[in-house]
């Protein structure tokens, strides 16, 4: 009987090996699942027509956020910004502005240092006129491609480099939809 008693201590002891064995795998997982969506990856939802006719409501995006750390994005990249403006929310807009430029927009066109930008992603609605703005340094001037349905810089001002979350660059979902972004 004694012998018997062992045997199953040694069961039970075996079992909670596995059990904490488990544990730690699934809270190292989680883990590693949180490092890469807070700094390397994550899917955004696209929310509202701001960004139309180029990215459509309930559209998946793969965003990564290593390039944030590299420096500001490129002219024509679609980003993922968050305001200042009280919110968790964030955003998908187009970067238009680099620093040092000045940004005006003059019968539904964008002018980039008093030349015109051309933009064939931009939805046809019109959309009104702004004064020259200059980008600071360190910033940059966002927009939608729906530009008279869209909160971006004309009123909320330049993105901060702290405020961009990632660089959007594939549509995920929905799976007939899929595509790349780079080069809008």
């Amino acid at each position: 009987m004694a012998e018997t008693g062992s045997r199953a201590a040694k069961r039970n002891e075996e079992k909670k090996k596995n059990i904490w064995g488990w544990i730690l795998a699934v809270g190292i997982a989680v883990g590693i699942a949180l490092l890469v969506r807070a700094f390397l990856f994550e899917i955004i939802l696209v929310d509202g027509p701001s960004m139309e006719p180029t990215l459509y409501t309930n559209e998946r995006l793969a965003v990564e956020k290593v390039s944030r750390y590299a420096g500001l994005p490129q002219r024509g990249d679609i980003v993922i910004v968050h305001y200042s403006d009280g919110t968790d929310n964030n955003y998908v807009k187009r970067v238009i502005g680099l620093p040092g430029e000045t940004v005006e927009v003059r019968n539904s066109t964008v002018y980039i240092n008093g030349e015109a930008l051309a933009e064939d992603y931009v939805s046809a609605k019109p959309y009104e006129d702004m004064a020259p703005v200059t980008v600071p340094e360190d910033t940059i001037f966002v927009m939608g491609d729906n530009r008279a349905n869209s909160t971006d810089s004309r009123i909320v001002g330049p993105v901060r480099q702290d405020q961009i979350v990632g660089h959007a660059f594939a549509v995920l979902y929905p799976f007939d939809k899929m595509r790349g972004l780079d080069g809008d």
